[in-house]
């Protein structure tokens, strides 16, 4: 089998639908300190179809706010810098991620589902395990698998070399497709991730969510805690979430990753995660469904 360019595979990015301009340039100007309330709610409001979505977000029962949001300014103020940029990327997420993508046997909808899933679940976790800042995980969860969509073609006419792979060497379905392809999604999606200017930290979720064991060492432990708490999110998605693809439980769960970050997965650890977690799913799915309602305004 002729191993294809990276050149040739993320060309197929231009193909993808434009995401919305205004969420993107709300997402850049975030990153910088200059940027105020007043700003960014100025240019949230030139885009009708964006505003519905943020005021939507802010009044479903994921966020739980005691009274409903009815301006962009009040949700601006009231949300915070850290949970608005979260929710900017939900919405810059659904665009790229809800599409199907038979390659990894995802229906329409299932990858976004999924992505969503991871999301949630990795905040829930950033919270448990203490992060800074447990909105960074539950971005870093909801991106990460965005080289899926472009490298999807490309796996589905080669899935039965890869999954043979697997099973005879024993790897999982990442190094798989990189032998049998030439790269992985993971690989894919960094490059993805630095056409679309994402920042740094997601970049480096997107490269390293499945193996935390590769880590660069220069990262800032606070960072690599974050991606490590991303790949415990992204294994325990595949056991009890939904959408996950037919490479959903090819992957191996890095115990050792966990335990250089603090967090010791021995004895009852994951039985009450996974409890925590299964409880999370009805919010999962008003979340799914407030995005539903607001693309369609």
């Amino acid at each position: 089998m002729p191993k294809v360019s990276l050149q040739e595979i993320i060309g197929k990015v231009e193909q993808l639908p434009q995401l919305p301009q205004v969420a993107l340039r709300v997402s850049r100007m975030m990153e910088e300190s200059a940027t105020n309330a007043e700003k960014l709610s100025d240019v949230i409001r030139l885009d009708p179809s964006f505003t519905s979505q943020v005021l939507r977000l802010c009044n479903s029962a994921a966020y739980g706010f005691s009274r409903r949001i009815s301006t962009v300014k009040e949700a601006v103020a009231i949300l915070g810098h850290s949970t608005l940029k979260s929710m900017v990327y939900t919405i810059i997420a659904k665009v790229a991620l809800d599409r199907p993508v038979p390659g990894y046997s995802l229906s329409e909808g299932d990858l976004w589902f999924n992505s969503l899933t991871c999301a949630v679940y990795a905040k829930h976790i950033g919270q448990r395990e203490r992060l800074p800042d447990p909105e960074v995980a539950f971005t870093g969860g909801l991106l990460r698998d965005i080289g899926k969509i472009v490298l999807g073609d490309f796996v589905g006419a080669n899935y039965a070399e890869i999954e043979a792979l697997t099973t005879r060497e024993r790897i999982d379905f990442l190094d798989a497709e990189e032998r049998v392809i030439g790269f992985n999604h993971s690989i894919v999606g960094t490059r993805v991730a630095e056409k679309w200017n994402l920042p740094p930290v997601l970049v480096n979720v997107i490269r390293h969510h499945h193996k935390p064991v590769k880590l660069p060492p220069t990262l800032q432990p606070a960072e690599a805690k974050m991606i490590t708490i991303v790949h415990l999110a992204d294994a325990l998605t595949s056991m009890v979430g939904k959408g996950a693809g037919n490479d959903g439980l090819m992957y191996c769960l890095d115990a050792d990753a966990l335990m250089r970050v603090g967090i010791n997965v021995q004895g009852d650890y994951l039985e009450k995660l996974i409890g925590e977690l299964v409880d999370l799913n009805p919010i999962i799915k008003d979340l799914a469904e407030s995005m539903s309602i607001a693309g369609d305004n």
